[in-house]
């Protein structure tokens, strides 16, 4: 199974005491029975080894292997989509399973297909058009887009159809949830910034108010119930390597829920203004600024 958030990758490593291809990272998979669909399979494996529920979207491809001293074999794979479940490694064989970039791809990678299929989507994802790098066909005709003068900028143009490409920031959001004179932090579990600490943050959806956004987010990433009181800041940012964009900061108060990491996030916990983690421990530089005008804030106490 082809499991991808945030353009990553999900992979599973093996146990060093596996056989064969000890401690190697692979796709989620498991072995068809003589009397199950391939499909079915794909997916009962699926949760077996990493807690996901998952469904099949579609085939993506086979592959033939001889490097498993059991036997020669056909790997199917598929692409799917979450559908619900909590990630977490299970089975005796399984040691880690996460989400990888396709330039910072575990290793090593293991056989019976799995090297094969993973290096296919590696290459499918590096070549893939990202947010902050130019486009190179036109999305209507598919013809080469040329750049040329338009509204006194250089603008990537169709020649065959007039098509504009008009480059945009991306639009995140950020939840302060303050309780108790703590805020409250997660622990990323994926890049960029993978390790460090940040608000309840991610990126509006296309059909979906801003405010609306930091509530989905905040509850996926945290399990909490909030309710947005105000606007905190307006921020700018170039650090990310997706492209630059406007990160929307909101304050926020708990209604409701239990709190668990998810989605994204490794853990989730409030701070007080002392416990706050160290600069360099905690993610992109707008966070960092807001996170100290917050202990700065705490530390006068009152008005």
């Amino acid at each position: 199974m082809v499991v991808e958030r945030a353009g990553c990758l999900l992979l599973v490593q093996r146990s060093p005491a596996a056989r064969p291809f000890p401690g190697a990272w692979h796709l989620p998979w498991g072995y068809c029975p003589a009397d199950e669909p391939p499909p079915v399979t794909a997916v009962r494996e699926a949760a077996r080894e990493t807690g996901l529920r998952l469904r099949v979207d579609r085939l993506l491809g086979a592959y033939f292997f001889d490097d498993d001293p059991r036997g020669n074999g056909l790997l199917l794979v598929y692409e799917a989509g979450v559908e619900g479940g909590e990630l977490r490694r299970e089975g005796r064989e399984v040691v880690a399973v996460g989400f990888f970039p396709a330039e910072g791809l575990p290793r090593p990678l293991s056989g019976g297909g799995h090297d094969q299929a993973i290096e296919a989507w590696r290459r499918r994802a590096l070549d893939r058009w990202q947010p902050g790098t130019a486009m190179r066909y036109c999305p209507h005709c598919t013809h080469p887009l040329e750049e040329r003068p338009v509204f006194d900028r250089l603008r990537l143009t169709c020649p065959a159809c007039g098509f504009v490409h008009f480059r945009a920031p991306k639009v995140g959001v950020s939840v302060l949830v303050e309780q108790a004179g703590r805020v409250l932090l997660v622990q990323r579990a994926i890049v960029p910034e993978k390790d460090k600490w940040c608000l309840p943050s991610g990126f509006v959806e296309w059909d979906e108010a801003p405010e609306e956004a930091a509530i989905r987010e905040c509850a996926e990433e945290t399990g909490l119930e909030v309710v947005i009181t105000g606007l905190v800041k307006v921020v700018h940012y170039t650090d990310d390597f997706r492209g630059p964009g406007i990160s929307l900061i909101y304050h926020a108060r708990v209604q409701g829920g239990i709190l668990r990491p998810g989605d994204d996030a490794r853990l989730a916990r409030f701070f007080a203004p002392a416990e706050l983690p160290p600069p360099q421990e905690i993610a992109f530089q707008n966070q960092r600024l807001v996170l100290e005008q917050w202990r700065g804030g705490q530390s006068e106490g009152p008005s």
